[in-house]
Formats: structure tokens, C-alpha cells, sequence
């Protein structure tokens, strides 16, 4: 049971459990969810709490980490493109 708890696949799944529970509390849940205001940065962090979920689930379940740098590369400017990209356009809308 020790060598399932110290596996990367392990640790990285129980974090993307969190940052799932995180990201309903922050709009469905007991969040600011609310609150008018608050609307364009509680999705924001949602948008930068799935990128993150994104990076680790391409990187550590489909093997990216320890594919060639192009690929890589590739992967990481996507998913940092998108993410920038569906920022801005919650930031310009509404």
C-alpha cells in the first residue's frame, strides 16, 4: 500500500481530486459564486485550476513528460495558448 501512495500517477490523481472539489466550491458550491462582481475572476481561477488539471493529466497519464521536446513543446504551448486565450475572452465578455 506504501508503493501505491508514493507512484506519481497516485499523488497526481489525488490532486486532481482536490483541485475538482476546489473548482465546484468555487461555482456551484459555498464559493463567491454569489456575488456579480466576482463572476469574471472565479472563472478565471476555474480556467487556470483546468489548465493545470490539463498539464497533468497529458503529462503524467498519457506520457507526455517523457515524450521528444518538440512534442513537448508543442503540448505546453497549446495548452498555455488556450487557456490564455479563454481568459481573455472571459475578461472581454460581459
Amino acid at each position: 500500500m506504501k508503493q501505491l501512495a508514493r507512484q506519481r500517477a497516485t499523488v497526481v490523481f489525488a490532486l486532481l481530486i482536490v483541485l475538482t472539489l476546489v473548482s465546484f466550491w468555487l461555482t456551484v458550491g459555498h464559493g463567491g459564486s454569489g456575488f456579480h462582481e466576482a463572476q469574471k475572476a472565479i472563472w478565471t481561477q476555474v480556467i487556470v485550476l483546468a489548465f493545470v488539471k490539463i498539464r497533468w493529466i497529458l503529462l503524467d497519464f498519457m506520457e507526455l513528460r517523457s515524450a521528444p521536446i518538440k512534442l513537448r513543446l508543442l503540448f505546453e504551448g497549446w495548452a498555455a495558448g488556450l487557456a490564455v486565450a479563454l481568459i481573455a475572452v472571459n475578461l472581454l465578455v460581459g
